[in-house]
């Protein structure tokens, strides 16, 4: 998959950002839940990272990447996300 210039690969990613959240997309997408996470990051001064979406089984799921496990675990309690292992 192509990427844009300079923007940085999903291996680069997964490297810099190993602790993934993944949130379940509604049928009527996210709203303003969506301007939420995205304050989530702007509080706490932390980079908005995150992978191409996944989809399974007609369902859309977002990926959102960070850097200390703690915060990971934090945006999942607070946004209903799944954190995955990596």
């Amino acid at each position: 998959m192509a990427r844009y210039k300079g923007r940085k690969s999903a291996n680069n990613i997964a490297r810099d950002f190993p602790h993934v959240v993944e949130i379940v997309v509604p049928p009527g997408g996210l709203g303003k839940q969506l301007n939420a996470m995205y304050a989530f990051h702007k509080q706490r001064s932390i980079q908005v990272t995150h992978l191409p979406r996944r989809r399974d089984d007609k369902r859309d799921y977002l990926r959102w990447c960070f850097a200390r496990r703690a915060i990971a675990e934090a945006f999942a309690d607070e946004f209903t996300g799944r954190l995955l292992d990596q």
